[in-house]
């Protein structure tokens, strides 16, 4: 047993002395990113279960410059053992819009996947009445009326996710590549991919640019101008699809650079960059982040120059496919959502969850609505001729404005 860190206990006061798998636990609720932090670590480092959307770098950046912004409390859940070493944290937070008062995962629409950080131990122990004890003990407290947990994966590495035991219903999906040790599923996947869309005879014309390269971004300087020209491309394909673009949003554009810049001279930045580029421009972008075994992609876009017509979307992916087999990566995925360029790479469905819990008369009422509303869109992306219409008229709508709104992170060209 690693010794307890007594800064742990010193600061702050006992909130709910509960049991987990017989056991004697203590849970309290903790409301600043300085408190959570060492425990927040703690975790990340012990290989805890977690998604790379959880990391504290990652998480901290978004709740700095987007989350407080826009009314969100931290409200991170916390349970330590009877030696003081924590056994979970679920960094959540809690957002008031009177009168609903809502508990939901820190990350918003930027995090694609959703989970509390768990020792593994307790991930594998905790039972559906202990879970619903100490969610109606923190609740009580802080008087929440909802739970929302958006994207919320059944398993991660090998695990089951202990949320799942709460209600919920199928959320949009997500399709994945699972890396087999020999590399032969990469080779697979790529030759296909690269055979059915021409794309070795593409990148040989866009390798005769000048300063023609692949890269990630390892130095600030390369992340500034890289996402320079993300925010640029970027609005301008989500103002001809006619969709609002996420990423001007307040606070957004602060949040991806830090997230870009954190402990990116260790190589191990929350979010990373990969591109492809000559010396006049840069032709295509992805943005992902990892926990050391998956990389899962959050963002992309790609130039609106000629070089559009040589798909440096698709190349860069073939680059990035390559890139994460020879890391180790045993998993990669295209993030949540249908777009036909994901089917080229990724195969392997990983069904995804959404939890709308009531815990007040009033949440009752939120949380049926709700669940029907997110139903209903999910049905509407799962039909091409609905969501073929729904596109239609955004389309429309753009061509009619003469100021363009813009957002999508489901284009690669």
């Amino acid at each position: 047993m690693v010794a307890a860190d007594s800064s742990y206990a010193e600061t702050r006061p006992v909130t709910h002395a509960l049991t987990l798998a017989g056991q004697p636990v203590r849970v309290e609720v903790i409301t600043t990113l300085e408190a959570a932090e060492p425990i927040w670590r703690t975790l990340e480092r012990r290989e805890s279960i977690y998604t790379p959307y959880q990391r504290f770098d990652l998480l901290a950046a978004w709740q700095r410059y987007v989350g407080a912004a826009s009314g969100v409390e931290l409200f991170a859940v916390v349970g330590f053992d009877s030696s003081e070493q924590p056994l979970f944290l679920w960094p959540l937070g809690l957002t008031t819009k009177w009168p609903l008062r809502t508990l939901h995962f820190l990350g918003a629409k930027h995090s694609s996947f959703n989970s509390g950080l768990w020792r593994r131990d307790a991930a594998g122990s905790i039972t559906h009445q202990e879970l619903h004890a100490i969610f109606r003990r923190v609740t009580a407290d802080h008087r929440v009326d909802l739970l929302t947990f958006h994207r919320q994966p059944l398993t991660w590495d090998g695990v089951a996710n202990p949320f799942t035991m709460l209600a919920h219903q199928p959320s949009e999906p997500c399709i994945r590549l699972d890396f087999d040790e020999a590399g032969e599923v990469r080779t697979a996947v790529v030759a296909q991919a690269a055979k059915s869309h021409n794309l070795r005879a593409k990148e040989r014309k866009l390798a005769k640019l000048p300063g023609y390269r692949y890269f990630v971004a390892s130095t600030e300087d390369e992340v500034s101008r890289v996402l320079s020209s993300f925010f640029a491309d970027k609005a301008k394909h989500l103002a001809a699809q006619g969709l609002t673009d996420v990423f001007a949003e307040p606070g957004v554009p602060e949040f991806i650079r830090e997230a870009c810049m954190r402990q990116l001279a260790a190589g191990t930045p929350p979010i990373e960059l990969h591109a492809i580029e000559s010396s006049e421009e840069v032709l295509a972008l992805f943005a992902g982040s990892s926990d050391g075994r998956r990389f899962s992609c959050m963002f992309n876009t790609y130039t609106l120059g000629p070089q559009s017509r040589n798909s440096p979307g698709l190349v860069l992916l073939v680059n990035i496919v390559a890139n994460c087999a020879d890391r180790g990566f045993r998993v990669f995925d295209l993030g949540v959502g249908q777009a036909s360029y994901k089917t080229l790479f990724c195969r392997d469905p990983e069904p995804l969850v959404d939890s709308f819990v009531a815990v007040s008369p009033l949440g009752h009422l939120a949380a049926n609505a709700t669940g029907l509303a997110f139903e209903a869109k999910r049905r509407i992306k799962e039909s091409p001729a609905l969501w073929g219409i729904v596109q239609s008229f955004r389309r429309l709508r753009a061509q009619r404005s003469e100021k363009p709104s813009g957002t999508n992170s489901g284009e690669a060209a």
